[in-house]
């Protein structure tokens, strides 16, 4: 097994996951009240009524759906206890290997422990992922200090597998971001006692380099991290993904 694992998403079924990736997950479920993706005039595909995809042939790993993503309504999810079961149903219904929460719109964070509890109860893997840039590293701000709560309060619970530091926007941070931003946010997650297994850095293909990849490879290595996760994944040049076999898997 590898000593870092890496994974993906993908906003489409019909995207294959790479044979050699460890972590899977298909999204984004946006519409929280609807339990699908899109929106709740204009929905997509539902974990409820959608078997966990296949994979590519060689896939060995685990496919996870994602609760949440850019865009996500409403706020506030989930709200009760019916939907917390909900969550679990389809996961275990339809044959998922987890849950990967991504709160980009004000999750109940407390109802997001409890589905996860239940997740952790059927043998399902949980992931939680947020924005991993100026307001975590500054709790003095009135989001910074939210999202440093709903950190602490999951390291607490014991209940997530992974927390996913997404270090990028539409495309990579600006080399003055990144020095500035993702060394401290790791250095956070770990002082708010998170495991560095349980740790990965994100990154996204749009604006990807030399430079700013080997950076976050180094992070990762330096730190001991879990490992790596992509964004647009299917847009990976072949060179950028041979830098990151070589480095992480050797």
């Amino acid at each position: 097994m590898n000593k870092f694992i890496i994974g993906g998403w993908s906003q489409s079924l019909l995207n294959e996951s790479r044979k050699e990736f460890d972590v899977m997950m298909y999204g984004m479920v946006t519409n929280l009240e609807g339990l699908t993706t899109g929106t709740s005039m204009n929905p997509g595909w539902s974990p409820e009524k959608q078997n966990k995809p296949t994979g590519s042939p060689g896939f060995k790993g685990k496919t996870l759906w994602v609760y949440g993503g850019g865009g996500c309504s409403p706020e506030g999810k989930p709200s009760n206890q019916e939907e917390v079961s909900r969550i679990a149903e389809a996961t275990k219904s339809q044959g998922w290997d987890g849950v990967d929460f991504d709160d980009e719109c004000n999750m109940n964070m407390d109802l997001v422990i409890e589905a996860m509890k239940l997740l952790k109860n059927c043998q399902k893997e949980t992931s939680l992922g947020f924005i991993a840039g100026y307001s975590y590293n500054h709790p003095e701000t009135s989001t910074g200090v939210s999202l440093n709560e709903k950190i602490k309060k999951l390291i607490l619970s014991g209940q997530c597998d992974r927390f996913i530091h997404y270090c990028y926007a539409s495309a990579m941070w600006s080399k003055e971001d990144i020095l500035g931003n993702v060394i401290p946010a790791l250095k956070r997650t770990l002082s708010h006692g998170a495991e560095k297994k349980k740790c990965i850095l994100a990154l996204t293909t749009r604006g990807l380099t030399d430079w700013n990849l080997n950076y976050y490879i180094d992070q990762v290595l330096d730190f001991n991290l879990g490992g790596l996760f992509i964004w647009k994944y299917e847009n990976l040049k072949n060179d950028h993904y041979e830098i990151i076999k070589e480095r992480l898997w050797k």
